[in-house]
């Protein structure tokens, strides 16, 4: 929970002060004070001035979360030569940033010493480095806080820091900022539950002590030390400084069936081993209060989880259900679990399928070629997906690697060249597998060819190389000891006309996703482990019957047993709806052209529309570790090269709500990639229960 910034003060702003305030929005400055003036005064009455930080959901892991700067978020700033508060004020236009510009006004010759967020007047003329007193800085971690689902935007989160020795560079200076207090997620999922179905309201958290007497304040006001972070409580404990109430800010969730839902509170780590936290849920309907007891002492800087699985509350629910309940352990931070009680941790990841789209530029004039694989990898390692499934690695994979700074990778078996035309085999698979090292590792990498193939140089180029697939063992959190199988592949072309297995491809492709579900079942069964499988299928399910083939096997593997497959892009983007096979094929805006119109469907979105790079992931009943999708996109937006303008007359659309039309014009901007492909990505929540049996 440690974040940067970079602080640019008006000795150094004064050159360059007008052409970074100028590149924010009119809104954005509007209020807060001149355009172009590197002095900036605080409006408290404008809502845009608020102070808040927000969560990234892809950068937490377990006890690691990501807490992110947002555009208008201010600090108070000491200089080294007074006790000055003064506000500066993230300059940023991009949301959502570990890294962000700052600029304030300090006296002529002054240096930043010692930061803090968020801004407050009142610590105006104050000492820093006080702890107590009414020169003492102060804030308040409030009683009731709010939580946007949707934007991840946070209240009451306080941080400090100092500049370090060499804190300084030729733009501004560098903070790192540490976090005051504690932060609780809250993770909420009612499948199968009585209050499935209905809408959270609230979620609060109340602490009382094991022993003594002494009430543990959780909230309220404080004064604390911008030079080293130790803060102190004040006054008496009011009623209610012991109990935090988390409410969500946008929309309340419904709580459907299959989806976890999840929030953040500021709490201060005034709560020690053998506390006992009480928890009381609010739906529309119900309200369930539980307790549980506190196994570690809670400590600034840390995150602690509060999964909230209400199945294994529905036999014992208090309030209107009339029993006593349960409660699962609420902390991945070390500590010894009861005998027989069940631990439960979470976390997240990322996983990316791309296709690079690698041959050499002599028989792929329009792809990336060296400069565009190389742009490529600069965003993709920007982004920091935890894993990757690379396809068509062939002949730019040192600019693939290069780019990758942040990644280790897997087996490259080579280029293709021009020795297919006469009959032989190039002994590659195209496919490559890269892990983010700062938060997974792969091992195992085993590969398997595909049985069945068809179409030669000139008709797919699919018997030209040894397709097939890979199966790596990866460990997405190495704190909890999270392992998952991983699957990648890139498989047999489409071509010919119809969609059974009377079309040589369609058998060819079907017989391959056969043989590795097959694997991964068998895999799967032994293992006692999720799986993964992406890449390059070169299926829809429009063309080829995948439900048939794959969705339905697996549902039935092992007499009906309970093994489970799911395709993010359906659940997140069709309404849990699989495409009908045998249909006109859904086409991203991205790709369309106007070939064949009359057999396609133009989508609404990009995200609505199918491709065939593909993210599918297996659930084994009874495993400790189980997945849950959390977000699904085919990323367009980041990998956008240029954009022509595209018109459609005898179109075939479909609204962002599902219904089609027939006979349209349709005029957009048409996005063109550095690949043919563009990323689809999948950010997962991994699960873990285990039992410690007596």
């Amino acid at each position: 929970m440690i974040h940067k910034f970079d602080m640019k003060l008006s000795a150094l702003v004064a050159a360059m002060g007008l052409a970074a305030l100028s590149s924010c929005s009119d809104d954005v400055l509007n209020g807060w004070g001149k355009k172009g003036n590197t002095t900036l005064t605080a409006s408290i009455d404008d809502a845009r001035m608020e102070s808040r930080t927000c969560i990234d959901p892809k950068s937490y892991s377990g006890n690691v979360t990501g807490v992110l700067w947002t555009p208008g978020d201010k600090l108070g700033v000491f200089g080294d030569a007074s006790t000055k508060n003064a506000q500066f004020i993230n300059v940023e236009e991009t949301k959502n940033v570990a890294k962000a510009s700052f600029t304030g006004n300090l006296a002529d010759g002054e240096s930043p010493l010692y930061a803090y967020y968020p801004y407050s007047a009142d610590n105006d003329g104050k000492d820093p480095s006080a702890l107590s007193g009414p020169s003492a800085l102060s804030g308040t971690v409030s009683a009731e806080q709010t939580f946007s689902l949707s934007t991840g935007l946070l209240t009451d989160d306080w941080k400090y820091g100092t500049r370090p020795p060499k804190g300084s560079t030729s733009s501004g200076y560098e903070f790192q900022m540490n976090h005051l207090f504690a932060l609780a997620k809250v993770t909420v999922d009612a499948t199968g539950s009585p209050v499935e179905g209905e809408t959270l309201e609230s979620v609060s958290v109340t602490v009382t002590p094991g022993e003594g007497t002494d009430v543990r304040r959780i909230n309220g006001a404080f004064t604390f030390s911008a030079v080293n972070g130790n803060y102190q409580l004040t006054g008496p404990a009011p009623e209610g400084s012991n109990t935090t109430n988390m409410v969500w800010s946008d929309k309340k969730p419904a709580l459907i069936s299959g989806q976890s839902y999840t929030g953040y509170l500021t709490l201060i780590p005034n709560v020690m081993k053998g506390d006992k936290f009480t928890i009381c849920l609010t739906t529309n309907k119900h309200t369930a209060t539980y307790e549980v007891m506190c196994r570690v002492n809670f400590e600034s800087g840390a995150i602690y989880n509060f999964p909230l699985t209400l199945t294994t509350l529905a036999e014992k629910m208090k309030a209107q259900y009339g029993t006593e309940p349960t409660i699962t352990d609420i902390s991945t931070e070390p500590g010894t679990p009861d005998p027989s009680e069940p631990t439960v941790t979470t976390g997240t990841f990322t996983a990316c399928a791309f296709n690079v789209d690698g041959l050499p530029s002599l028989i792929n004039s329009d792809g990336p070629g060296s400069s565009g694989t190389t742009k490529m990898a600069g965003i993709a390692n920007n982004l920091g997906w935890d894993i990757i499934a690379a396809s068509e690695d062939f002949e730019y994979n040192d600019k693939l690697v290069a780019g990758l700074t942040n990644y280790s990778h897997g087996t490259w078996r080579g280029k293709v060249s021009i020795s297919q035309a006469f009959g032989s085999v190039a002994d590659t698979d195209g496919l490559n597998f890269f892990w983010r090292t700062s938060t997974t590792s792969a091992t195992g990498e085993t590969f398997v060819e595909y049985k069945d193939k068809e179409g030669d140089l000139y008709n797919g180029a699919n018997t030209c190389i040894k397709k097939g697939f890979r199966h790596y063992e990866v460990t997405v959190d190495a704190a909890n000891n999270v392992v998952i199988d991983v699957y990648i592949t890139h498989m047999n072309t489409y071509s010919g006309d119809g969609n059974t297995e009377s079309n040589a491809y369609v058998k060819a492709v079907l017989s391959q996703l056969r043989q590795l579900r097959d694997y991964v079942l068998t895999k799967a069964a032994a293992n006692k482990r999720p799986a993964i499988i992406m890449g390059d299928t070169n299926m829809r399910y429009t063309r080829h019957d995948i439900k048939k083939n794959f969705l339905d096997v697996v549902a039935a593997y092992d007499s009906n047993a309970g093994y489970t497959v799911s395709d993010p892009w359906v659940e997140f983007h069709r309404g849990g709806v699989y495409p009908s096979w045998n249909s006109k094929s859904l086409m991203i805006r991205a790709h369309a052209n106007s070939d064949g119109l009359s057999s396609d469907i133009i989508c609404a979105d990009d995200q609505r529309g199918e491709v065939v790079d593909k993210i599918w992931y297996i659930n084994v009943p009874g495993a400790e570790v189980q997945l849950k999708a959390t977000a699904h996109k085919n990323d367009v937006d980041n990998f956008k090269k240029s954009t022509s303008s595209v018109t459609f007359s005898g179109a075939t659309l479909e609204d962002a709500n599902g219904n089609v039309t027939e006979n349209q014009s349709i005029t957009y901007d048409k996005v063109v990639g550095y690949s043919d492909h563009f990323p689809v990505v999948t950010t997962f929540q991994w699960t873990k229960t285990t039992t410690t049996t007596k």
